[in-house]
């Protein structure tokens, strides 16, 4: 006969635990609702499986033997894990018992825009919430992350590239306004030519060396100078400050970390963009994650 391991299954599984919590065959076929020829038709099949008796006669009873004793904390595990893949397990941000581990992946525009609300809401849950962040420098960048689980969640600007795997919910749309210290200019470089006799700041996040900024004013017939360049927003603030040169940034920075300077429209109509929050579709019906995400949608809707 032709024994493979993988013909077990829960059902002889579930036996042997049965049999072994039970000590006997014909207790076990009570607590199972079968006859005692179906559960010592299954105990032979398992033994032929298994290659040991897995129960001895001791008087009346029967004894597991050392084999049987070393199995059944794994397959009390098993069993709970098969249980498991059939049911979603819940998530209450107010019970104490609950806890959730999130790894997010953002830069520091978004932990600028978006975070503090949300860090001040899993503060006020009851139950064991922790985040960590983590940056990313691209579309590709988070979706190699998302797919090898190195993050669970990302939020950055609104792709249209589409990955059957990775899921995405828009949240919200940015435009661009320039920054400056007031005390440093005459008055606001608000004119394509006043723009583009200015120094200028940017930020480049990753390897690539582009702007749709340059690339606008390019088409234009126009350039500017890059006096600065980084690779974060959070950067801009204390080396521009005191200086003439100017940065183009998302508009919102002006209520956190651009608060203090003075502001004006960029002087070309560049188009509005939006910001996305993404998944991998592994997570889409986890009970946390879904939770967290509702939050994130919930405070971008206030930013709009």
């Amino acid at each position: 006969m032709n024994i493979d391991e993988l013909d077990l299954d829960y059902r002889l599984l579930r036996l042997f635990l049965t049999i072994y919590d039970e000590g006997s065959v014909t207790a076990a076929a009570n607590r199972l609702g079968v006859g005692q020829p179906t559960v010592s038709h299954g105990l032979d099949r398992l033994r032929q499986i298994v290659g040991d008796p897995l129960f001895v006669r001791s008087g009346r009873s029967i004894s597991p033997t050392a084999h049987a004793d070393e199995i059944a904390p794994q397959i009390r595990v098993l069993l709970q894990g098969m249980r498991d893949l059939t049911r979603v397990v819940t998530f209450d941000p107010d019970n104490p018992d609950h806890f959730a581990r999130f790894t997010l992946g953002a830069n520091d525009y978004e932990v600028a825009v978006v975070l503090p609300a949300l860090m001040q809401r899993l503060q006020a849950c009851k139950a064991d919430i922790r985040l960590k962040i983590l940056s990313i420098s691209g579309e590709d960048h988070f979706v190699s992350l998302l797919r090898n689980g190195k993050i669970d969640h990302a939020i950055s600007i609104q792709s249209a590239g589409k990955h059957a795997d990775i899921a995405m919910q828009a949240l919200f749309r940015e435009r661009m306004r320039c920054f400056y210290d007031p005390a440093f200019h005459d008055g606001p470089p608000d004119t394509l030519d006043r723009y583009c006799a200015a120094d200028h700041a940017r930020v480049i996040i990753g390897a690539n060396d582009v702007s749709a900024i340059d690339d606008m004013l390019r088409a234009a017939g126009r350039s500017r100078r890059t006096a600065l360049q980084v690779s974060t927003f959070a950067s801009i603030p204390n080396l521009i400050r005191g200086t003439k040169i100017i940065a183009t940034l998302p508009s919102r920075l002006s209520e956190n970390m651009m608060g203090g300077f003075a502001t004006c429209e960029f002087p070309l109509a560049f188009p509005g963009y939006g910001f996305a929050q993404y998944w991998h579709v592994r997570n889409a019906a986890n009970a946390a994650h879904k939770w967290l995400r509702s939050e994130i949608f919930r405070i971008a809707r206030g930013l709009v």
